[in-house]
């Protein structure tokens, strides 16, 4: 492929121009000084072949010298070995540069060879003492330094090389000037010859140079500035210069061209930089907290939107230039100022002026709470954020109110309870009194269950209320959580004061509660403790107001209770009975006696009712009155419950097929949605048919929840498992429970049987429960018959079965067989 070759004549090709033209008339002046130029070339080539080149060998040599000189200087002055060692192989090399240029001397000026040799003999010597400062120094070695003193040694060989080529130069330049001045005689003929041919070429040379530096440089170059000057006072990034210039191919052409490429980029920077500046002034604008900058004279550079909002200012006062002073007087005018800064406004421009970094937080008199974090700049300015956290302080404060107060009640809880019976405590060791009272409703889980947590909340609220009207002003009511309430009660005449409060405070819980639209009462039951007499600590003094309400709920409920200290014994008496208890799941502990149920209509033995026992390796039988409901209350009823439906089906499995077993079921195994599938699992192990298994309930089972609970019944029933409701007519009996359920059985509860001679209202109440049953379809169950006269008197009434001690006794399962054998027991001698 063929390239083409192009030619640009510049400002060198143009003078080369001129230089050849000039050559041509210089020409002719040679031919007239022709023999003048082969006298002068003799000198030349004399200068040129020995004199100018051992001159300059010779001041290269000097040069070398004087590198060395330097080189071992900076090899004393480091402070580091690898430095010294290569100053010093530095100075070792100069010195080699030198032996050779002086050895060139000598081949240029064989006569001087002798002069040569004692230089060459300086440099050696030269060369040995560097060596020797050289390990001197790389060894560390200062005493050594000084006692060969190589330092002054040093100095004295440098010296004496550099003397000895001087010398050897005065000695070449007296050589040249004896060449120069036989040269001189000869030049001096042709001088004027010379000097007319050398004028008028001089003169044609700066004619020429003159009209091409007007035509090729000056011309372009002054509208070239011209137009940088149209750019700089017109803003235009573009130049107006002729197309010719713009064109060539020379310097100016080049200079040209880039200077329009240089204003193009600048226009494009000028761009992007508008635009970049337009987002950092929406960033800055949009931030949340003001932004302010001044300068070291305290003059506004810069601050954004929020800076003016937070503090009202007025847009002039925004400007760049505004001094601080002004907008400190805007601030105070118009009421942004520190509420609790009241200085002057030069202390104030004095405390933004400081070189330390400053964080301070700032009330205004208008309410707002600002942080700002000022930093000092470098060039004596100042850069501040300001951010207001009136919110956040609202917040932080309502985050510390909620972390030591009840949310329901806004009474303080029990981290702060803590807290104040601390403080109440350190003042019971001056001769205060201090008592604690431990609140908890009586019936309150009940109302929370029947009617709703939306009631119960609001009944604990209207509680709280109550509490706060009975005690006085520097006593402290807090909720500790539940249905469960604790006072102190500070410097009353004691035990006075603590009997006035605690019976107050029943007569006013006692009251009926208005809460949203119904009408619901509640008790209290309050244990007592004092100090220092009951304990000194927190936690003593909780821990036995506890065991008293533990002592007054166990009494009655709706009492007070003070602390004695043989409650302590009873609770851990309770807590050994709970050890105790969860031990006799796993051990076996547990079994099941069985208690018949009579027809009335066959004399005979219709079924059992399964009932658990406990017998205890040391305390012997436990009754279930005192561990029944302590299961409830620790959990454990499920699981208890669970054993017992499992042994009773299997115990009954062994009985006749048509006697029947009844299992009692919890309120609180309801709770546990997997009971049906605790019963389908009892009958498929045991092998039980469904119809066989009867559950007894009482009516606190409908109380909660009661679709779900209806539902569940439905599913057992489903099961063909008879459901019976046990204790009818002892809490919160309700013809409503019988219709929302059809039961197969009501049981009648023992409390209305014992009483049944006696009392009329009894025998009404079993005559009423009889007749609902007859004709609901359900039969009658009358518990606790002990006498011929409650069996005549209830076959007379229509209940269709009975069971107590008339018949027997509870056995244990494997005498149940044996009861069998005679499954028409002689009602008048079987009494026990």
């Amino acid at each position: 492929m063929k390239v083409p070759i192009v030619f640009r004549f510049g400002i060198a090709a143009k003078a080369a121009v001129l230089i050849v033209s000039l050559g041509a008339l210089s020409a002719l002046a040679n031919f007239f000084v022709l023999e003048g130029a082969q006298s002068l070339d003799r000198v030349n080539r004399a200068m040129i072949e020995r004199v100018g080149p051992a001159r300059l060998a010779l001041s290269d040599a000097k040069a070398a010298l004087n590198d060395v000189g330097l080189a071992v200087y900076k090899s004393m002055s480091a402070s580091d070995l690898d430095d010294a060692r290569m100053a010093s192989r530095e100075a070792i090399n100069q010195i080699a540069a030198a032996r050779r240029w002086i050895s060139a001397v000598a081949d240029y000026f064989p006569a001087r060879g002798a002069d040569c040799d004692v230089i060459q003999s300086k440099l050696l010597y030269l060369e040995g003492t560097v060596r020797s400062l050289r390990d001197a120094i790389l060894s560390s070695d200062k005493q050594r330094r000084a006692d060969e003193m190589l330092d002054l040694r040093f100095d004295a060989a440098l010296d004496d090389a550099l003397g000895q080529m001087n010398r050897l130069t005065n000695l070449l330049g007296a050589e040249s000037r004896e060449v120069l001045a036989q040269a001189e005689t000869e030049q001096n003929s042709m001088s004027e010859v010379i000097v007319a041919i050398l004028a008028i070429g001089t003169s044609l040379i700066v004619i020429l140079a003159l009209a091409l530096v007007h035509y090729s440089q000056a011309r372009p170059l002054r509208h070239l500035s011209e137009a940088a000057l149209r750019v700089r006072e017109g803003g235009a990034m573009s130049l107006d210069l002729d197309e010719n210039v713009l064109g060539r191919s020379d310097e100016i052409g080049t200079l040209a061209r880039s200077f329009q490429s240089m204003l193009t980029k600048l226009a494009e920077a000028q761009e992007s930089l508008a635009v970049q500046y337009a987002r950092v002034d929406a960033a800055i604008n949009n931030l949340p907290q003001g932004l302010c900058m001044f300068d070291a004279e305290q003059n506004l550079i810069i601050c954004n939107r929020r800076y003016a909002e937070l503090y009202g200012l007025k847009p002039e006062l925004t400007v760049a230039g505004t001094p601080l002073r002004s907008i400190l007087r805007e601030r105070r005018k118009n009421g942004r100022f520190s509420k609790f800064q009241e200085m002057a406004l030069v202390d104030h421009i004095e405390s933004a002026t400081g070189r330390d970094p400053i964080y301070r937080i700032e009330e205004l008199t208008d309410g707002q709470v600002i942080a700002i974090s000022h930093q000092p700049m470098r060039d004596g300015g100042s850069i501040a954020i300001h951010e207001d956290i009136t919110e956040r302080r609202k917040m932080d404060a309502k985050i510390a109110h909620m972390a030591h107060h009840d949310a329901l009640t806004d009474l303080p809880n029990r981290v702060r309870f803590h807290e104040a019976m601390e403080m109440a405590l350190k003042g019971a060791e001056h001769d205060h009194t201090v008592s604690i009272l431990c609140l908890d409703l009586d019936n309150f889980k009940t109302v929370n269950d029947t009617l709703g947590h939306p009631v119960g909340d609001a009944l604990l609220q209207a509680v709280a209320d109550r509490l706060r009207a009975c005690v006085r002003k520097h006593d402290i009511i807090a909720r500790l959580g539940g249905d469960e309430f604790a006072i102190v009660q500070i410097d009353a005449d004691q035990p006075v004061g603590v009997t006035v409060l605690a019976q107050r405070i029943i007569a006013e819980l006692s009251a009926p509660f208005e809460v949203l639209g119904h009408q619901v009462a509640v008790g209290v039951s309050i244990g007592i403790a004092m100090a220092p007499l009951d304990g000194d600590t927190v936690e003593q003094l909780m821990k036995n107001a506890d065991m008293a309400l533990y002592r007054a709920k166990e009494e009655g409920r709706g009492i007070y209770h003070f602390f004695e200290p043989g409650m302590d014994a009873k609770l851990q008496e309770r807590r050994a009975l709970e050890i105790d208890l969860r031990r006799a799941i796993d051990s076996n502990e547990l079994e099941l006696y069985y208690q018949p149920l009579i027809s009335l209509d066959t004399n005979e033995v219709s079924g059992f009712e399964a009932l658990v026992r406990w017998q205890h390796p040391t305390r012997g039988m436990v009754s279930p009155v005192e561990f029944i409901p302590l299961a409830e209350e620790i959990g454990l009823i499920g699981v208890i419950g669970n054993w017992v439906l499992g042994q009773a089906c299997a115990d009954a499995m062994k009985w006749p097929s048509d006697v029947k077993v009844a299992v009692n079921l919890s309120p609180l195994q309801f709770k546990n949605n997997a009971l049906v599938l605790q019963v389908v699992g009892a009958l498929a192990k045991s092998g039980l048919p469904g119809h066989r298994l009867e559950l007894e309930i009482t009516e606190t089972v409908l109380l909660r929840d009661t679709d779900a609970t209806v539902a569940m019944l439905n599913e057992l029933r489903a099961l063909g498992v008879r459901i019976s409701m046990d204790d009818f007519g002892t809490g919160y009996s309700s013809l409503g429970y019988l219709r929302k359920f059809p039961f197969d059985k009501i049981k009648i509860d023992r409390s209305f049987i014992q009483d049944l001679e006696a009392n009329p209202d009894s025998i009404a109440i079993v005559r009423a429960v009889a007749s609902i049953g007859h004709a609901l379809g359900m039969a009658t169950t009358a518990e606790g018959v002990e006498t011929e006269a409650e069996l005549l008197q209830l076959r007379h009434e229509g209940c269709t079965e009975v069971q107590g001690y008339l018949f027997s006794e509870p056995r244990p399962a494997d005498e149940i067989l044996s009861l069998m054998a005679h499954r028409t027991p002689k009602l008048e001698k079987e009494a026990v």
